[in-house]
């Protein structure tokens, strides 16, 4: 299946975005959801009666853990040893070894390594056995209010707290968390807008999707603007489901061929990294495919 390309938002939202309301009080007297569509229609990037309605169902809910995790994990720093321990090389050889000829079929489509694309499959979702609970209309919502004065202020303190900085140094935080709380307002309302047109072409039920905290979901934990991209149809059954096996491996080959892989160990990096801005996370995935050699 061919993906769509979601236009990059930065140019439409600029690079500030304030809060609905000029003081938290003010603020607070309306409800969360509420203020979380007021964004959407300010900047006019997503549909608003698709928004409207994801905020409309019984599942959908605010939860302000979402919108401190999301801005304030760069403070906090992933382990991702375990993913190479013995118990995880033992496992995943065991997923290439039974699904050894979806694997090599994907490897000569796209050029990818079979072995990276289990070792990415491993790391994210131990193979499919923890993809998230999290409903993800919710995450994309929370996250909406997270340049809300209030929450921006809250997060200050939560970064001062994990990296035990004194007060000199909340003014710098401070910055770093609105940056920070901006961005992930426009990539929340950049992954909505990806979930609207999934619905639309009727390739996902977005209303009951569930995934991490971090909005990506499936074996492959992808994002919906990765899946309108770089998501493909693994097994041939028409539909792109990276819940199915087979068509999360094509989906994860796919996306690192589109995203520089080559024969290169910079080129493998760069690629891995595209899909977690993270080098501990790039040196787990690359150590746990070279054992799997």
């Amino acid at each position: 299946m061919v993906g769509i390309v979601v236009a990059p938002l930065l140019w439409v939202l600029g690079t500030s975005l304030a809060p609905v309301g000029d003081r938290a009080g003010a603020v607070d007297a309306q409800p969360p959801l509420e203020r979380a569509l007021a964004v959407i229609r300010q900047h006019g990037v997503v549909d608003t009666s698709f928004a409207r309605m994801l905020a409309g169902l019984s599942t959908t809910v605010f939860d302000s853990a979402l919108v401190k995790i999301n801005v304030t994990n760069f403070a906090r720093k992933t382990d991702y040893t375990h993913n190479h321990n013995a118990y995880s090389v033992k496992h995943a050889r065991l997923f290439v070894a039974e699904h050894d000829a979806m694997l090599r079929a994907a490897e000569r489509q796209y050029g990818v390594a079979r072995e990276a694309i289990a070792a990415i499959l491993w790391v994210e979702t131990k193979n499919g056995r923890y993809t998230g609970k999290n409903h993800l209309p919710s995450v994309y919502l929370s996250v909406v209010l997270s340049a809300e004065e209030a929450f921006v202020e809250r997060n200050v303190e939560n970064v001062m707290a994990n990296l035990s900085a004194d007060s000199t140094k909340r003014d710098s935080i401070r910055g770093v968390v609105q940056a920070k709380a901006n961005k992930k307002v426009r990539w929340a309302m950049e992954q909505l807008q990806a979930m609207h047109l999934m619905h639309s072409q009727g390739r996902v039920d977005v209303t009951s999707l569930r995934g991490s905290w971090a909005g990506a979901f499936g074996l492959s934990q992808f994002l919906p603007a990765s899946y309108v991209k770089w998501a493909r149809d693994g097994n041939g059954d028409g539909r792109t489901d990276l819940f199915d096996v087979d068509d999360a491996i094509h989906s994860v080959a796919n996306y690192l061929k589109e995203n520089g892989w080559g024969p290169t160990t910079k080129e493998r990096r760069a690629a891995v990294f595209h899909y977690n801005n993270s080098d501990p996370y790039v040196d787990a995935v690359l150590t746990l495919a070279d054992k799997l050699k």
